[in-house]
């Protein structure tokens, strides 16, 4: 991350001074705390603060400011408010707004891509975004989103979020599918048909080819399905 930062060698001479070291520091802690918690790399921020203009009729703190944030623990990355205080004599109080903008290479479609297109590499690219109002779940590892199934149409170089992927159908209904049943170590493998359509990790009813008894199976593969139960014919 890169933020401009006050020397540490050199001390605020006046309150408004104070105050705006004070505000940058504790926003550019927020959002580092933040970017920590998700995951994000090869980010940077730009920070506009907001000094009240009466920052300027404070006499200077002889102690370094005292600096608090959020509300209960919960950050809004588009608009902090910082609240200072001076707890030397005479000690005051001064609320700061800091607007950041933060930067980082996120997800994109190489080029507009329809409903229900599986996505690959050369889908994808890496592009740098503001992402300071951005949705929580926007994708930021092409490698998180490969083989996943557009929801609604991707417009070309539009950032990429995980609310409008799914994972692919693997199986469809009246496909006929290998089954894998294990049990005690040993493993078995029969054929049968879905009773319905699946994604990975759904279970789903398929009929045995041999027996036509109906298991609940789990879908593992393109084609595949693992037993996890057996229900009456």
């Amino acid at each position: 991350m890169s933020v401009p930062v006050a020397r540490a060698d050199v001390q605020p001479t006046t309150a408004r001074k104070q105050i705006y070291a004070a505000a940058q520091k504790q926003a550019t802690t927020l959002i580092q705390r933040e970017a920590k918690k998700r995951g994000w790399h090869d980010y940077s921020a730009k920070l506009t603060i907001f000094v009240p203009a009466e920052a300027t009729q404070l006499a200077t703190c002889p102690a370094p400011l005292k600096a608090t944030s959020g509300e209960n623990g919960r950050v809004n990355l588009s608009r902090l408010r910082i609240e200072l205080h001076c707890e030397g004599t005479p000690g005051w109080n001064s609320s700061v707004t800091v607007k950041p903008d933060i930067s980082m290479p996120v997800v994109m479609a190489n080029t507009t891509l329809e409903r229900g297109h599986v996505l690959s590499e050369e889908d994808l690219t890496l592009k740098k975004y503001n992402v300071t109002g951005a949705r929580s779940d926007i994708v930021w590892r092409a490698d998180d989103v490969i083989g996943l199934t557009v929801k609604r149409r991707l417009r070309e170089m539009t950032p990429i979020t995980q609310s409008m992927l799914e994972a692919p159908v693997m199986v469809e209904r009246g496909q006929r599918v290998a089954m894998i049943a294990s049990q005690d170590g040993v493993t078995a493998q029969t054929t049968g048909f879905a009773m319905k359509k699946g994604r990975r990790g759904e279970i789903i009813k398929v009929k045995n080819e041999s027996s036509g008894q109906q298991v609940s199976a789990r879908v593992t593969d393109f084609g595949v399905v693992k037993t996890v139960a057996v229900s009456a014919k």
